[in-house]
């Protein structure tokens, strides 16, 4: 009975004296503090270089975000044209993706937002209307339905931007011709209906960006 109580104490003296030891050696030096603590600051700054983002953008109405679309299809479909080509083009596309990063500077001011729109928008029509143009020979061969909805929105573009013909402006002043031109091109009865389709979206784009002072 001694003998196990003697036993159950040494084990009891055994196990604490071992805590009390791995408490001993766990507790780091000094250098190893200082050690720990640069590999961590070190860690960290890593993480934050490798995590960096712009800053997040919200467009309470979503046109920030509609124009970021347009401008990103835009792009993708002018990268597609052939080398040479579209100088025009590319150029609208250039002054709609400044009109984008002013309008995420300036903290997505609504009229900013509303011209990048509009330019961004015309742009991507206008890419896809070059893109036919120079793949005709790849259309279907097949009758377009008749376009009646077409011409109403040609008309009313036309009445809009005899609203605006007047109106001063900034940066906008060469697109007010190149609207009005776009509407005559679509209304041509030789052209197949998308491509007169894409042609009076892109007036109808750029007579947004005017109308909102562009």
């Amino acid at each position: 009975m001694a003998t196990g109580n003697a036993r159950r104490k040494n084990v009891k003296s055994s196990k604490g004296g071992a805590i009390a030891k791995s408490k001993t050696m766990a507790k780091p030096t000094k250098r190893a503090v200082n050690a720990i603590r640069k590999a961590v600051k070190k860690h960290k700054a890593k993480r934050v270089t490798q995590i960096a983002r712009p800053r997040v953008v919200y467009a309470a109405d979503y046109g920030l975000m509609t124009a970021f679309h347009h401008m990103q299809r835009a792009a993708v479909v002018i990268s597609l044209m052939e080398k040479g080509t579209g100088k025009d083009l590319r150029g609208l596309l250039e002054r709609g993706v400044k009109l984008y990063q002013q309008a995420v500077e300036e903290d997505a001011e609504n009229k900013l937002i509303l011209q990048a729109l509009g330019i961004l928008r015309a742009a991507e029509h206008l890419s896809l209307a070059g893109l036919y143009a120079a793949r005709d020979r790849h259309r279907q061969r097949v009758a377009p339905p008749t376009p009646e909805w077409l011409q109403k929105v040609i008309a009313e573009t036309d009445g809009r931007l005899e609203k605006v013909a007047n109106e001063k402006r900034g940066k906008g002043t060469d697109l007010f011709p190149v609207a009005t031109e776009l509407l005559r091109q679509a209304e041509d009865t030789d052209i197949h209906a998308h491509l007169a389709f894409e042609l009076a979206m892109a007036a109808d784009a750029l007579c947004f960006a005017l109308e909102n002072g562009l």
